[in-house]
């Protein structure tokens, strides 16, 4: 239920589950200028709502994301994410379900069991990653690389044009450094 909540200059550490959970409705929330280090889960989890079992909505039950209990509109700037997914292996630096319009922009995310951005489904979109750099993904899976969008299943959402649709609007994913299958690892040799 919240608008407009920053985070800024925190530092995450050692934290059994996700650093920073946005869930439910939830608008323009920005996480920038943070340290996320040895986290159990992901470092940015954003999950939104659907009516999942009305019977007065039949049949947009499930898909329809047009009452707007969903994350919009959030910005994840200037990031440092490393050593995710220490427990929780369908872990991500950041993954979003049912949440539109999220701006990942300049972060650097390294060392993590699956992809390091995730998209898990289609839901309204208008998305933009960029100039971001990732690399070290995957070292635990190896089926997808740094940037995995599942878009599973469409929704209902006004995202696009205002009006109610099941497409969604286009994700602009454009000056990225992305680098799969990277494993840094250091000898020393000591002679005495």
């Amino acid at each position: 239920g919240t608008e407009g909540v920053t985070l800024t200059r925190c530092t995450f550490e050692r934290l059994d589950g996700h650093g920073v959970m946005i869930s439910g409705y939830n608008r323009n929330a920005t996480v920038k200028d943070s340290d996320f280090a040895y986290i159990g889960g992901s470092a940015i989890a954003s999950w939104g709502f659907t009516n999942e079992t009305s019977g007065d909505n039949h049949p947009q039950a499930g898909v329809d994301g047009t009452d707007g209990n969903h994350p919009q509109g959030n910005r994840v700037l200037r990031n440092l994410v490393r050593e995710v997914g220490l427990y929780e292996k369908q872990s991500s630096f950041f993954v979003e379900a049912k949440t539109a319009q999220s701006i990942i922009l300049g972060n650097v995310f390294f060392n993590g069991p699956r992809a390091g951005i995730n998209f898990n489904d289609g839901f309204g979109g208008a998305n933009v990653v960029a100039s971001n750099l990732l690399f070290n993904t995957c070292r635990e899976s190896s089926d997808h690389g740094a940037f995995n969008s599942w878009d599973r299943q469409p929704f209902l959402t006004t995202v696009r044009t205002g009006e109610p649709s099941m497409t969604m609007a286009e994700r602009e994913i454009h000056h990225n450094f992305f680098i799969d299958g990277l494993v840094f690892a250091m000898s020393l040799d000591f002679h005495l």
